[in-house]
């Protein structure tokens, strides 16, 4: 373990060793390769919650380069938030999650809400193959009853994150249609967009009545309907005779409890997912700083463009000549 981890584990030794929960801690651990099955059962074989503490921190601090970060995911699986909290670096505070949080106020100012508009008293709500793929970077429950989940699932080594449903069969969870893709720019405007919709389903019962929809790239869209605490995700399409895209059956809707949960474990995502410190969004690739490239990106237009609405003004980045632009 680096000794800076080390120094901040000491210096929070009495908090520690006074609330944290040893046992279901050590489980983690061991299920993670971070302490052998001897080590968990020395914690185990402790009279008192605090002398098992004890031995779990100083055993922790004699382990490998990966213990500071198991112990924080530890921490997390066992319901312990604040604990792990208390575990976060000052230099990594100060610089992944800062720039992070610049990354993301950046995405907030880059999605544009495609609905925003009052809705009717009478408005009724809307109704709402086993994959193949390599080992999940995480897998985490949302509900009570492991029904739906978060996921990071590498593909063709893209990382993917995923909210899925799941069924369960003989023990082994596996994944279903019913869900939403986010790579990892798509997750990066989506997560600008938590506190807003948080924000939203906190005001539902002061009388919101605003309907609103956000599309955060590949024709997935965020929509919240006034009177339901509900968040739909969902893939779109659009029919050719179609003058706006419409609803698939891909998608999840989270009721506040799954909502909440999800909010709850986003930092989880990011122990897993480390790379997302360093995604770009491609709104602000050299390829977009023109109309065209932003026009024939699937990310940003999935659906196509018209060109009989496309203004043919040319920036000075714009390399077609104007037959090109014409066809």
């Amino acid at each position: 373990m680096e000794p800076n981890h080390q120094n901040l584990i000491r210096s929070n030794y009495t908090t520690l060793v006074k609330k944290m929960s040893a046992v279901p801690v050590a489980g983690f651990l061991y299920a993670s390769n971070i302490i052998t099955d001897e080590m968990k059962q020395q914690i185990e074989v402790e009279k008192t919650s605090y002398d098992k503490n004890r031995k779990l921190i100083s055993i922790i601090l004699r382990r490998g380069p990966s213990a500071f970060q198991g112990l924080k995911r530890a921490l997390l699986k066992a319901n312990q938030r604040e604990l792990s909290n208390l575990l976060i670096a000052k230099d990594d505070e100060d610089v992944t999650k800062s720039d992070y949080e610049k990354k993301l106020a950046l995405a907030r100012s880059l999605v544009v809400c495609t609905k925003e508009r009052e809705a009717p008293e009478s408005q009724p709500r809307k109704q709402i193959d086993q994959e193949k793929s390599p080992e999940p970077r995480c897998r985490i429950s949302l509900d009570d009853f492991n029904d739906i989940f978060l996921t990071a699932m590498p593909y063709k080594d893209v990382i993917y994150i995923h909210i899925r449903h799941f069924t369960e069969n003989n023990g082994r969870f596996t994944p279903t249609k019913k869900g939403v893709t986010f790579p990892m720019d798509r997750w990066l405007r989506f997560e600008s967009l938590l506190p807003e919709i948080q924000k939203y389903l906190n005001n539902i019962g002061n009388g919101e009545r605003e309907e609103r929809q956000w599309h955060v790239g590949g024709g997935v869209y965020i929509s919240l309907t006034p009177g339901f605490q509900t968040v739909d995700i969902r893939h779109y399409w659009k029919p050719e005779d179609a003058p706006e895209p419409v609803p698939t059956k891909k998608g999840v809707t989270l009721n506040h409890k799954k909502f909440t949960r999800l909010l709850e474990v986003v930092e989880q995502m990011h122990n897993h997912v480390p790379e997302l410190k360093d995604v770009e969004l491609c709104m602000l690739s050299e390829s977009h700083q023109n109309q065209l490239g932003m026009l024939n990106c699937p990310e940003c237009t999935p659906f196509g463009y018209d060109p009989l609405n496309v203004s043919m003004e040319c920036n000075a980045g714009d390399l077609q000549d104007v037959e090109t632009l014409n066809i």
